[in-house]
């Protein structure tokens, strides 16, 4: 801004410039003529006019000249006053801008460094809420003995139906004190107690399927008992014509115990009807009936149809135990009894029947004893 001013009226140089202005004024007096005529008198007139107009011009300019420095300053002061007002405001962003980083800064110091606990406050108090349950075990929790006498057991025979020779199967049941659903020889019956999966849905703790006489149980059957044996039944089968069905729907229990078909066991003489343990040691041989041996046979279906039953074989790798056969120089073919599938199942080609019925109820004992305690393993490792 300029700093330049022009004389003010009441200042030194106003005060300076009027008393020269004065002394022309006095000059021009003293030099006019002393003659009281008209025309000195005019001349003298004339003179203070002159005087009074120069006098009149420079105060003009003087105004001029301070009119015009109040409009420079005029100008100059909203300049000034912008300036202020911009200094103003860019100060206080400046401020807030600080204040603001200050404040982030704080926040991530305080999510940085946590606030120390008071250890010294009192606990809280203990809540009435009730603990979660504990996981339950779904396998029984009384030892083997006490299970097997509340074990769920469904028993077909079809020998019931037969009036001239007696059932030997429900017999082993009944010395053994077990209950059991017994259907007999009713095959509607028993599709309709398979699939009910025995007492509350759970799946029976073991099914015995008794076919003796020759017919029946084939197809859909094994469909059913191989649902049941997913479910972890335990399940015994006496099946004596595995050379008509052995590509039917028993092929997957054969496949899952690893056995097959070897040949059909037919017409054979006494002294060749004789069974043998193949594996002694096994438990079945001996729990919980023990010396045991199948070699008094009764000639009770060779009269009959002349069908002893079937042979069967291991399939390579299988890992199924062979039980009886009908040769000694065999170890894995000529097979009438085999367990597999952790005991959990156990199949039998010979006829109940073509045996003294004293060794067979003990063998069928034997069966179901140890089916029963693979079925209480296997709920124990639920």
């Amino acid at each position: 801004m300029s700093t330049s001013r022009k004389p003010a009226l009441g200042s030194p140089v106003f005060f300076i410039t009027t008393a020269i202005f004065f002394i022309l004024a006095v000059g021009l007096a003293c030099n006019t003529p002393t003659a009281d005529d008209a025309t000195s008198r005019t001349q003298i007139a004339l003179n203070i006019q002159a005087t009074q107009a120069a006098f009149d011009e420079t105060q003009a300019a003087q105004n001029q000249a301070q009119a015009q420095e109040e409009a420079e300053e005029a100008e100059t002061e909203p300049d000034y006053q912008a300036t202020t007002d911009a200094q103003s405001t860019q100060m206080a962003a400046n401020v807030q801008a600080t204040v603001n980083a200050q404040q982030v800064t704080q926040a991530a110091q305080a999510t940085a460094t946590p606030r120390p606990t008071n250890t010294q406050q009192a606990a809280p108090p203990p809540t009435t809420q009730a603990p979660p349950p504990t996981q339950q075990s779904t396998g029984p929790e009384e030892d083997f003995e006490t299970w097997m006498r509340s074990a769920s057991i469904l028993l077909f025979e079809d020998m019931a139906g037969d009036f001239n020779v007696p059932r030997l199967i429900n017999q082993a049941l009944e010395r053994m004190g077990l209950s059991y659903v017994d259907v007999k020889d009713a095959m509607g019956n028993y599709k309709t107690q398979i699939l009910s999966n025995g007492p509350g849905g759970r799946g029976w703790d073991l099914i015995i399927s008794g076919k003796e006489r020759k017919d029946n149980i084939s197809g859909e059957f094994y469909v059913y008992l191989n649902d049941s044996l997913n479910m972890g039944s335990s399940l015994i089968i006496e099946e004596w014509d595995i050379d008509d069905i052995a590509s039917g729907k028993i092929s997957s229990i054969l496949s899952r115990c690893g056995v097959e078909f070897q040949r059909d066991w037919i017409d054979e003489p006494l002294d060749r009807q004789l069974l043998y343990p193949i594996n002694g040691d096994h438990p079945i041989h001996h729990e919980p009936n023990e010396g045991i041996s199948l070699t008094n046979p009764t000639n009770y279906w060779t009269w009959n149809v002349f069908d002893l039953g079937d042979l069967l074989q291991l399939r390579p790798g299988s890992d199924a135990i062979p039980l009886w056969g009908a040769r000694t120089i065999s170890n894995n073919s000529y097979l009438t009894a085999v367990t597999c599938m952790d005991g959990r199942l156990i199949i039998q080609t010979y006829s109940t029947h073509s045996y003294g019925d004293n060794r067979v109820i003990m063998m069928w004992q034997n069966y179901i004893y140890n089916a029963l305690k693979a079925r209480y393993e296997h709920l124990s490792s639920q």
